[in-house]
């Protein structure tokens, strides 16, 4: 049995290595940031919320943070869920699918127009989850991103459609 919780500052010590293992998942060198410290400034500063799921044991086994974002169009508020990863050992036991079902009720609370996510074109498993899920493929409209330091290049790539997100 899993148990999905809202991440306060408290938990971040055991969310971070998570998040850690989601960063070596995109091959990301992180040895000159602190990732606790980032999950730490985004809680802090009301700038993302995290999800994550313990088992029986209380092992932390999975986490998904999505940021607040808004919608010209719909004039409304929307959400981008941006990291969602499940530890290889609690994978196929509908981990990532309560993480999806949290998002959706933070969405339905703050009465959301939309979640959005991106994932890679080769991340079958994922695009199988989120269209099981009733996300949908955005057909009408290209993403665009305009690299502005060159330091960050690689990252940008992770950062874009290039992520999987799973």
């Amino acid at each position: 049995m899993f148990t999905v919780k809202e991440a306060t500052l408290d938990d971040l010590a055991h969310v971070a290595p998570l998040y850690e293992a989601y960063l070596t998942f995109y091959e990301v060198d992180y040895s000159e940031k602190n990732p606790l410290q980032y999950l730490q400034q985004r809680l802090g500063n009301k700038e993302s919320v995290i999800y994550f799921v313990v088992d029986e044991q209380g092992q932390y086994v999975g986490f998904t943070q999505l940021y607040p974002l808004f919608c010209s169009l719909e004039m409304n508020r929307t959400w981008l869920l941006y990291d969602l990863f499940v530890a290889e050992s609690a994978r196929q036991h509908g981990v990532a699918q309560l993480l999806l079902d949290r998002a959706d009720q933070l969405a339905k609370e703050t009465q959301a127009s939309f979640i959005m996510l991106s994932t890679a074109v080769d991340n079958l498993k994922a695009q199988n989850l989120y269209e099981r899920n009733h996300y949908e493929k955005d057909t009408e409209f290209f993403t665009y991103l305009k690299h502005v330091n060159a330091k960050h290049l690689f990252l940008a790539f992770h950062c874009s459609g290039g992520q999987r997100f799973y």
